[in-house]
């Protein structure tokens, strides 16, 4: 195990660390490899690479990665959309977008065009095989 290094010595606990981004964030799934086709071939995300455990996948100028976590739980029921992942579209490809998802049988458990004050647009939640939540957007800008 590395050692971790010793903090400034000019740091507080009261301190705030200056993160300039996220790099990635991470879904859990039952199945990496399977998840990783169903998002590069909905989605349009490019799959870079898998190992035994992760399939790292590229959106955009954005990352996220795919875990296999055997004992997955949804972190939604049926129908809910509280915990979800945002992945924006161009206006003009939204309606497609959910021509698409009908197309391929994906329920829209919820869409929505009013009331977001911070990420004002169009709003579609479906859910992955997996039961994670999936946004599109199109984000007014």
């Amino acid at each position: 195990m590395t050692e971790m290094p010793v903090a400034a010595p000019n740091a507080s606990a009261s301190d705030t660390i200056r993160t300039t981004g996220i790099l990635h964030f991470t879904i859990g799934v039952r199945d990496h490899l399977a998840a990783a086709k169903f998002y590069s071939q909905l989605l349009g995300c490019k799959h870079m690479r898998s190992n035994e455990r992760y399939s790292f996948m590229q959106c955009g100028n954005s990352y996220f990665v795919l875990a296999r976590m055997p004992h997955h739980v949804n972190p939604n029921g049926p129908r809910e959309d509280a915990h979800h992942h945002a992945f924006m579209v161009e206006p003009q490809e939204f309606d497609r977008a959910l021509a698409i998802l009908n197309a391929r049988g994906i329920e829209v458990i919820k869409y929505s065009d009013k009331g977001h004050q911070t990420f004002p647009g169009r709003h579609a939640y479906f859910h992955d095989p997996d039961g994670n939540c999936i946004e599109i957007i199109d984000l007014y800008k």
